[in-house]
C-alpha cells in the first residue's frame, strides 16, 4: 500500500472538490492510502509539525498552496514530494487590480516559492499543458506530468428549466470571473437581436453587471449545479489571452461535456486541448467568430446533439474521475 499525506487548501474550493476530494473515497482501490489534510488556517508550528510527519508517508501531496522554503526543505529531505497546480501562480490573475502583496500569485515572493518548490518535487502535476511547461523550466522534465482536473461522470437528473423548443446558452463560474464576460457581451447582444427567444443564462454567486446583453441569473448552489448544467444546450468559456488564462485547465468545458453540451470557448490555452474545433464545439478568437459559433449551434439541433455526444465520449476517454485517478496512481507506482 502506497501512503501519501495530502497537504490541501480548503475544502470549500473547488480546486479541492476535484484535484483532491473527488479521488478521497476510491484510493483504497488503486492501492494508496491517503492522509489528508488542510493546511488553511495552520499556524507555522502546525505546519512545521507536519512537515515532520512527511517521513512517515511515502509521498507528501502538497495542493496548490507553495509552503515555506523552509518547510518545502524539511519535507523533501524525509520524503518523496508531489506538487499540484492548476493555476498560473507565477503571474497576475487576469482580474486582480492594484499592488501585489507577497501573497498574491505573480507577486516576486510568490513565485519564488513556486520556483523553489517546484524544484524540489520529485512528481508535479500539472492541470494544463501551460503548467507544464512552466514547470520544466525548474524540474526536470521527466518529473512533469500533465494531470487534468478531473470530474465525476454525473447521474440522470432532472434540468432546473427546460422549455420545449427553446434553446439556452450558459455560462457557470466563480464571481471574480464574471468580466470575461464583456469579452463577448457585443456578440451575445447581437444574437439575442437576431434570436430573441434564446435564453442566455448565468450560473454564479452574483449577477453580471454593466454588460449590453441580457442574462438570466442563478445563483450558484451545490444542490443545483447539475440540474442546470442539464438544462442549457451549449456551455461557452470566454478567455482573455494572456499568461492567465493561457494556464487555466479548461474546467468549464469539462463540466459541459461531461453532460453531453456542445461547447464554444476562446481559442487560448487549454481550450485548444479539450475543444476539437468542428468537432465537440468551436474555438473562437474574435466577435465574429463567437457571433458564428453561437449562430451556427443554434440553428441546427442536430449539430448541437452530435458535437455534444462527441464532447461526452472525449470526457469519458479523458477527464472522468476513473481515468485520471488511474494515471495519477500509475505514477505513485512507478516513482
Amino acid at each position: 500500500m502506497i501512503t501519501v499525506l495530502c497537504l490541501h487548501i480548503a475544502t470549500k474550493q473547488a480546486s479541492y472538490r476535484y484535484r483532491v476530494g473527488a479521488f478521497l473515497p476510491y484510493w483504497k482501490e488503486y492501492g494508496v492510502e491517503m492522509h489528508a489534510v488542510s493546511i488553511v488556517g495552520k499556524n507555522y508550528i502546525d505546519k512545521v509539525r507536519l512537515a515532520l510527519l512527511a517521513g512517515k508517508y511515502d509521498y507528501v501531496w502538497l495542493q496548490r498552496k507553495p509552503l515555506a522554503p523552509f518547510l518545502v526543505n524539511m519535507i523533501a529531505r524525509r520524503s518523496r514530494l508531489i506538487y499540484d497546480f492548476d493555476d498560473a501562480l507565477y503571474t497576475r490573475q487576469s482580474t486582480h487590480v492594484g499592488k501585489l502583496k507577497d501573497k498574491h500569485p505573480g507577486s516576486p515572493a510568490y513565485i519564488s516559492r513556486i520556483n523553489h518548490l517546484l524544484g524540489k518535487s520529485s512528481l508535479v502535476f500539472g492541470g494544463s499543458t501551460v503548467l507544464c511547461e512552466y514547470a520544466q523550466g525548474y524540474a526536470p522534465p521527466e518529473r512533469v506530468f500533465l494531470v487534468p482536473t478531473a470530474l465525476e461522470r454525473p447521474p440522470l437528473v432532472e434540468p432546473l428549466f427546460r422549455e420545449p423548443g427553446k434553446v439556452t446558452v450558459g455560462w457557470i463560474g466563480s464571481n471574480g470571473n464574471l468580466p470575461f464576460l464583456r469579452l463577448i457581451d457585443k456578440a451575445v447582444y447581437e444574437v439575442q437581436r437576431k434570436f430573441p427567444d434564446v435564453r442566455f443564462s448565468v450560473m454564479c454567486g452574483k449577477s453580471p453587471e454593466g454588460l449590453q446583453a441580457q442574462w438570466e441569473f442563478v445563483p450558484w448552489s451545490p444542490e443545483t449545479e447539475l440540474q442546470w448544467l442539464e438544462s442549457i444546450d451549449i456551455g461557452i468559456m470566454p478567455l482573455e489571452n494572456d499568461e492567465w488564462s493561457r494556464g487555466k485547465c479548461a474546467f468549464k468545458l469539462l463540466q459541459y461535456m461531461s453532460h453531453g453540451k456542445p461547447v464554444i470557448a476562446s481559442a487560448v490555452g487549454e481550450n485548444l486541448t479539450a475543444v476539437e474545433h468542428g468537432h465537440t464545439g468551436f474555438l473562437a478568437r474574435s466577435e465574429g467568430e463567437w457571433q458564428s459559433g453561437f449562430e451556427k449551434l443554434l440553428i441546427d439541433g442536430k449539430m448541437r446533439r452530435t458535437m455534444g455526444a462527441a464532447g461526452y465520449a472525449r470526457f469519458l476517454s479523458i477527464y472522468e474521475r476513473g481515468v485520471v485517478q488511474s494515471q495519477i496512481a500509475r505514477l505513485l507506482g512507478s516513482n
